[in-house]
């Protein structure tokens, strides 16, 4: 809501304390000589200035002003709708009032122009209007979200003035709205991840291990049996030793390392074309092997926004995965805050025998092909992205997936799988 306060600030644009002055004593100099014009005309100048400044006071007040986005997530390229409402509270009419919207650059109107504000990223959306006594004017203005990002809507300045235009009051309002703009996700064609774990939450044709938690029933004791392997509720109702029967299962867990670096070193500069294209295609892998039970993990060495820590999501799978992921990858800087072979490093130390991880790289150093190197000498499974030029390193066990984003098409496409050894 729109009122006076520490925001707010007025300001005369033709009636000064000069012209004051001048009005008072072209008024006293009138009745000094018996000058009715002159007495006329410096009352008039007194009177005007009195009620303009009374009504441009009460114009920013009992002003109800509300901004609304009708969704706070976005998939890059969406469309959406900002709502402006603004309400004259009160019987005195706002002959004039303007709106200014602090945007950022990467939320763009698609009905109207905006203007750059002298700071960078941000641009300015220009409404005007009047109000009668106790009257609502609403702007449904559509808007478009080309980048993926963290965007802030706001703050806001009101300006108003009376009717003759003497005076003009401007009145800011704080309230920001923040934005998520995800990194756009693109179908991967039969992608086949490898996996290694044995134990897991996908059921698989033969029987290799069983999976203690998932039950499929109950059957008769046999000799090679195992005690713990007994179901003594369905014995005490059969009468006769009942054992469980489990599901044979593999579980899908699967580790995304994302390299935002695009130069070997942060003074060459910054490719963000290609950064932006790593974290697509890591967006899309996550949501592939979500929607197919995977166990999904992300790591990359940008940093997340907010925070000066590198982005680090913990292994996890369904809707609330998926939203963190994506969260994540929408709050990724496109600046590492730590080399990523360290990152790749890092996050072996948390790895169990066996597992699945995925470099997704525009940049191949020589500590990353050390890293991987000691991860398949460790028994982990290394699958590595190659993402636009990056080189395929010669070595044995390695397997890599090269996909190409087609800009003009919301697909990636897979090449064929190539693996080293």
């Amino acid at each position: 809501m729109a009122g006076a306060g520490p925001g707010s600030s007025t300001r005369s644009l033709f009636i000064n304390r000069i012209g004051l002055w001048l009005a008072i004593l072209l008024g006293v100099l009138g009745a000094a000589v018996g000058n009715r014009g002159l007495l006329l005309l410096g009352a008039l100048v007194l009177f005007a200035a009195a009620v303009t400044a009374v009504w441009n006071r009460l114009s920013l007040t009992r002003l109800e002003y509300s901004r609304h986005l009708s969704s706070d997530r976005y998939f890059s390229g969406e469309s959406g709708q900002l709502t402006i409402e603004i309400f004259n509270n009160k019987p005195v009419p706002v002959p004039w009032l303007s709106i200014d919207e602090d945007l950022s650059e990467f939320v763009q109107p698609s009905d109207r122009l905006t203007a750059p504000t002298g700071s960078p990223g941000r641009r300015l959306l220009h409404l005007q209007t009047h109000l009668g006594p106790f009257e609502r004017v609403r702007w449904k203005i559509p808007i478009n979200c080309p980048q993926r990002g963290s965007h802030t809507l706001g703050p806001t300045v009101l300006r108003a003035s009376d009717p003759l235009g003497f005076f003009a009051s401007r009145l800011e309002i704080g309230q920001i709205d923040r934005l998520i703009v995800y990194p756009k996700v693109t179908s991967l064609d039969s992608l086949q991840l490898p996996h290694q774990y044995l134990i897991g939450d996908r059921r698989i044709p033969r029987h290799v291990l069983s999976d203690p938690l998932r039950i499929a029933g109950v059957r008769d004791h046999r000799p090679e049996d195992p005690l713990n392997s007994i179901h003594w509720k369905a014995t005490a109702r059969q009468g006769i030793l009942q054992v469980r029967v489990t599901e044979p299962s593999t579980m899908l867990h699967l580790s995304i390392l994302l390299n935002i670096d695009t130069f070997n070193n942060y003074w060459e500069g910054l490719d963000v074309e290609a950064s932006e294209e790593a974290i697509e295609v890591a967006a899309s892998m996550a949501m592939w092997a979500l929607e197919h039970r995977y166990g999904v993990g992300l790591s990359s060495n940008g940093i997340a926004a907010m925070s000066d820590q590198p982005l680090r999501i913990p292994h996890g799978r369904g809707p609330r995965q998926r939203l963190m992921v994506l969260e994540g990858l929408a709050r990724l800087s496109a600046y590492s805050s730590m080399s990523f072979p360290k990152i790749v490093a890092q996050e072996s130390n948390r790895l169990t025998h066996g597992s699945t991880l995925v470099l997704i790289t525009s940049l191949l150093s020589d500590g990353l092909v050390m890293q991987m190197r000691t991860l398949l000498a460790a028994g982990h499974r290394v699958v590595l992205v190659p993402v636009r030029d990056c080189p395929v390193p010669a070595i044995r066990g390695l397997a890599v997936r090269q996909f190409a984003v087609r800009a003009n098409d919301d697909r990636v496409t897979e090449e064929p799988e190539v693996v080293n050894g």
